[in-house]
């Protein structure tokens, strides 16, 4: 509910009425101006940005960082053959979907030289060259962004 607050606030409406038509010279502190989002622009403002719930969000997940950032170079040599959203390309199958132990397993699969597929033997040398850190983060990756 404070969410909902914070979102029907940060743009300036509460129940079918604008801030701006209420209070005037309405200030919140640390959020956007109730002024910038009024009257037909409200939902193409939300359509554009997301709601301040999801700007603050983004926000504090920016500042955070990006926990793939280390990976994304890594899964363009994937998508050559996976797809650049991981939905699978001929022979080659599909990632997206596929939860994160199971991307790791088939990778610790090839990396050991085991047998999955026909086609194995191409992984195996792709494989090869990812650390145990690189396996965990890619199915990881796979799971969170690729859905």
């Amino acid at each position: 509910m404070k969410e909902l607050g914070m979102t029907l606030i940060g743009c300036g409406f509460i129940a079918g009425f604008f801030i701006t038509m209420i209070y005037p010279n309405l200030e919140v502190k640390n959020q956007p101006s109730n002024r910038s989002c009024i009257g037909e622009c409200y939902l193409e403002d939300i359509r554009l940005n997301g709601t301040v719930t999801e700007q603050l969000r983004a926000q504090k997940l920016a500042a955070q960082g990006d926990p793939f950032s280390s990976i994304r170079s890594l899964w363009s040599g994937c998508a050559a053959c996976h797809g650049a959203n991981g939905e699978g390309m001929a022979v080659f199958p599909k990632l997206a979907g596929q939860s994160a132990e199971y991307i790791t397993d088939r990778l610790n699969t090839y990396k050991a030289r085991g047998e999955v597929g026909g086609m194995s033997a191409t992984m195996w040398s792709q494989a090869a060259l990812l650390s145990d850190e690189d396996i965990k983060t890619l199915g990881e990756f796979i799971a969170a962004e690729l859905k």
